[in-house]
């Protein structure tokens, strides 16, 4: 029958079947007649059950020492063939230093025992002077000492702590398994030899202790992060230690080693993520700053321009101011799209869910281009499936904002011809519908090497005889909000033929009852026979001459009031009855939040609750809707657009306090 030994000591395969086994002593002794008596003092123990591989030389005992079998202790005679007095311990803990060795000596040899055990020995026997209990005990002792300093390696190497210590006599190094692995050290390697190359990675602990022992006093120790190279996955390793003299007078240094990788790469990817977090906020600073900066004297132009279109101009004057109308807005859609992809790029953006008439959002986006389609003798061509629901459930602004882009880029790249746009469906069920949006044109078309990077930001078209204005966002824009609305979006395109660029959505199916929720923005009236006291706190002169106008020429039964900064507007709210505050954010002594705020806390009377709202160049306030924590109710957006400033306060000149 064939009998084969696993590693574990606590199982043997016989015939294929796994049985509970005894643990294994390896015994290399010359002398069979004290290997012999060993073997008896085992079998007359009732306190231990193990099993003996015998060897006769220390050659045969490494061999097996390195073969498969796991052997809870060693019987080591010191005297052997090939092998005499203390070489032959100090061979095998070299070879072996995690095994559990017991010296078998004779009687003269006691003093070496005492060598041996504080050399690295577990214990030592001395020959004709033990019996069975003894023996027994002492084997149970190492079989015990071998289960815990292998749970104490598993625990090591779960943790990723090693240990080690250094003698500086007789000058050994020890290191435990998991220590090594960390280090790269070979398993079985232990000895001094290997760390005192300063290129060794184990001989920053080896240099620390020889700088202890030459020091005239005790060190607290070391304490260090070491950077060690094993093999090419670099590792960090935190490494303490603490310098001694034992019982016997030795200074003995001992410390412990923790991997520490995975922690530094943690941290690393905090300050990475830190930075970027940083990064972006002040991205985003930078771009809401010159935002303000850019809008602030943009309200100025088309302001005056508005101002100018409605009073008696000669065709050459008209034209000129509708020239610098239509330059005004797009420079302002430059402004927006820079503040667009900054916000998308940034993933503030937030999606609303409501109610969506297909049709009528077709029928808006063909009113709003038309001036552009017009100006070019474009068409547009529409084809809506039959299938297509027409009340939707999504995000209509966004959806717009797609559209409009898509469509306004084929408007700008199409010279003749036609500009279409085609919704089909591609899935459908008694919930939901995924739509296929298609916006084809017969323009110039993208060379095939392009079209990959048409989607790119700030991606622009050069021609020979031709550079087409904008910021080259407009694509990146639509191509982000799909794509955040888990759809996809892609462009074929022939050169001088024209393009066609697709996305697919993914909508819930809305009822008449949404439908008639989704209705336009109110839009309110000033009752011209009304007496409206409006006070506005603006501190941007041309902007203040800007809002007098247009409100004045518009309504001439409003009583305006314009002051420089927030804290002339509390004044004036402490003397006079106002029905709206305009309020921009960025003055000079007292911001808008500060006047808001102060106003809310401290004035008395219905001005605590006049309607205040915000009038203000960051753009991105309609997002963060910052403005409502001040006690700010709405806002009006630089550079405004007088019918929409109008029915702001017509809407809050009605409030009841």
């Amino acid at each position: 029958m064939h009998l084969t030994l696993e590693t574990s000591p606590s199982t043997v395969r016989l015939g294929g079947e796994s049985l509970v086994a005894v643990p294994m002593i390896l015994l290399i002794e010359d002398n069979l007649a004290d290997a012999t008596i060993v073997e008896i003092l085992l079998e007359e123990s009732d306190t231990l059950s193990c099993r003996i591989d015998h060897q006769m030389t220390l050659a045969a005992g490494l061999e097996s020492l390195g073969g498969e079998v796991e052997y809870a202790a060693v019987l080591l005679d010191m005297n052997l063939p090939d092998s005499r007095g203390f070489e032959t311990l100090t061979r095998v803990l070299e070879a072996y230093p995690d095994n559990n060795v017991v010296l078998l000596t004779g009687l003269s040899d006691r003093e070496i025992g005492f060598k041996a055990v504080e050399a690295g020995a577990q214990d030592y026997l001395v020959k004709g002077q033990f019996d069975a209990d003894q023996l027994a005990k002492t084997l149970r002792f190492s079989i015990e000492r071998k289960r815990v300093i292998k749970r104490l390696a598993h625990t090591q190497r779960l943790a990723h702590i090693g240990n080690w210590e250094y003698r500086h006599e007789p000058r050994q190094f020890f290191a435990s398994e998991e220590m090594r692995r960390m280090f790269g050290v070979a398993p079985r390697s232990s000895v001094l030899a290997l760390v005192t190359d300063a290129a060794h990675p184990l001989y920053v602990i080896y240099d620390h202790c020889e700088r202890c022992e030459r020091c005239e006093r005790d060190t607290p120790g070391v304490s260090s992060e070491v950077e060690v190279l094993v093999g090419a996955e670099r590792r960090f390793v935190s490494v303490e230690g603490k310098c001694s003299v034992n019982a016997a007078g030795q200074r003995v240094c001992q410390g412990i080693v923790q991997d520490i990788t995975e922690r530094r790469a943690g941290e690393e990817l905090r300050k990475v993520h830190e930075l970027s977090q940083r990064s972006a906020k002040m991205k985003e600073q930078f771009v809401a700053s010159i935002s303000h900066e850019m809008r602030t004297p943009m309200n100025a132009i088309l302001g005056m321009s508005n101002i100018l279109t409605g009073m008696e101009l000669d065709a050459e004057q008209r034209s000129l101011v509708r020239s610098i109308q239509q330059s005004s807005e797009i420079l302002l859609g430059v402004v927006n799209d820079i503040l667009e992809i900054s916000t998308l790029q940034n993933g503030r953006i937030v999606f609303e869910q409501g109610s969506i008439d297909i049709v009528d959002l077709v029928d808006n986006l063909f009113n709003v281009m038309q001036y552009k389609l017009q100006e070019k003798d474009l068409l547009f061509e529409r084809d809506l499936c039959e299938e297509l629901p027409r009340i939707l459930v999504g995000d209509k602004l966004r959806l717009n904002q797609v559209l409009y882009n898509l469509v306004g880029n084929s408007i700008k790249f199409t010279d003749h011809g036609a500009v279409g746009l085609t919704i089909k469906v591609l899935s459908k069920d008694e919930q939901a519908v995924e739509l296929e949006f298609s916006v084809r044109d017969t323009g110039i078309g993208i060379p095939e090497d392009k079209v990959d990077t048409v989607f790119g930001s700030f991606t622009r078209v050069r021609t020979k005889d031709r550079i087409f204005e904008g910021t080259g966002l407009g694509l990146s824009i639509a191509k982000n909000i799909v794509e955040q609305l888990d759809g996809r979006i892609w462009a074929t395109s022939e050169l001088g033929v024209g393009s066609v660029f697709s996305f697919t959505m993914r909508f819930d199916i809305g009822t008449a009852e949404n439908a008639t929720q989704a209705c336009t923005e109110a839009v309110f009236e000033i009752d011209p026979t009304r007496k409206i006291r409006l006070l506005l706190a603006e501190d941007h002169k041309m902007n203040q001459l800007v809002a007098r106008k247009t409100i004045e020429r518009a309504y001439p039964n409003i009583e305006l009031t314009i002051v420089d900064n927030g804290q002339l507007a509390v004044d004036a709210l402490r003397q006079n009855v106002y029905d709206v505050v305009l309020m921009d954010i960025q003055m000079p002594v007292m911001d808008g939040y500060e006047a808001s705020t102060y106003i809310r806390e401290h004035l008395e009377g219905p001005m605590r609750e006049v309607p205040i709202l915000a009038m203000t160049a960051h753009a991105h306030i309609s997002k963060d809707k910052q403005y409502l924590e001040y006690g700010m109710m709405d806002y009006v957006l630089k550079p405004f657009e007088p019918r929409q400033l109008f029915s702001k306060i017509a809407q809050y000149a009605q409030h009841e306090r």
